[in-house]
């Protein structure tokens, strides 16, 4: 990792106010009788581990008691729904305005659903210009089946999309280049969409149009269920070290994400082996790695 990349310092002085807030937005009761309340709990874990000062779940009113369970150091935001469980987009958008006002970064998608009100949402907290969001998994998903005259983008943005999320983007978008070379697909994505692209695979590529960096490390054990949720949790807690300042701060919080993540997967592999790790077992990992890796910039 190039040395121009560095964690944030933390002043000993500081409190949860001095190292920001992550509201994680996700998690659905579908009407078919789906439910996902994981994906936003560990993202929500994972930013508190990755050194956020607090995490904020925003959820439909109908699962969130459960979440928080799974993540007790999180607040919760309650989304309102109609009688058959569906958000209610505009009263939860009120809602997240009320109680997420301060928060320095949203990431957008775990767990969600992409249906009509999640693209209403999406496209609401995407159009404006106040603080950056990372948008993952089904956040990409509705961003995706917006209309065309939606898709453009006033919040900083960091997306994590795998190689499908990424072959609808560029679909919906025109873009022809494949997946097949991933270093120039994120680098047609993220010039498209004036954003950070972090496109995940075997190897990992982070591009923001001009820079571009690969990860290779890692292992096959980060390839279950969970962990995309962990990475955004954790790009989301570093991104609220860095701010909003400009594009090539969210560069550097994706980059440093993407290698931690690599680096807790390879500390599980060292002590485990390759298979049988749950997402959860990321989380424990996270500080540990944070540590060797400002041990290494000392």
């Amino acid at each position: 990792m190039s040395g121009k990349f560095k964690l944030p310092t933390r002043p000993i002085d500081g409190h949860k106010g001095t190292f920001g807030s992550v509201c994680v937005i996700g998690g659905q009761r579908s009407e078919d009788g789906a439910v996902m309340i994981a994906a936003p709990t560990l993202a929500a874990n994972a930013a508190m581990r990755s050194g956020c000062g607090k995490s904020i779940l925003a959820m439909p009113r109908t699962i969130l008691s459960d979440a928080l369970t799974m993540a007790p150091s999180a607040t919760g935001i309650e989304l309102p729904v109609d009688e058959v469980g569906r958000l209610m987009s505009s009263s939860a958008i009120e809602a997240i305005d009320r109680h997420a006002a301060g928060c320095r970064c949203l990431v957008i998608g775990p767990g969600f659903g992409s249906d009509w009100p999640q693209q209403q949402i999406v496209a609401t907290l995407l159009a404006r210009d106040d603080r950056p969001v990372v948008l993952d998994a089904d956040g990409l998903n509705a961003f995706a089946n917006l209309e065309a005259g939606h898709l453009e983008l006033q919040s900083p943005t960091i997306m994590t999309p795998h190689v499908g999320e990424y072959r609808r983007l560029a679909d919906k978008l025109g873009i022809t280049q494949t997946a097949d070379n991933l270093q120039l697909a994120a680098e047609a994505l993220a010039r498209a969409l004036g954003c950070v692209i972090v496109l995940k695979s075997n190897n990992t590529v982070i591009s923001d149009g001009v820079n571009t960096y690969e990860e290779t490390g890692g292992s096959v054990v980060l390839a279950t269920g969970g962990t995309g949720d962990v990475l955004s949790g954790i790009i989301g807690g570093l991104v609220t070290g860095y701010g909003a300042d400009g594009p090539m701060h969210l560069f550097e919080a994706a980059v440093l994400g993407v290698k931690i993540h690599a680096m807790a997967g390879e500390r599980f592999v060292k002590t485990r082996g390759s298979s049988g790790m749950l997402a959860t077992d990321l989380l424990s990992e996270i500080p540990e790695v944070m540590s060797r890796i400002r041990q290494d910039q000392s």
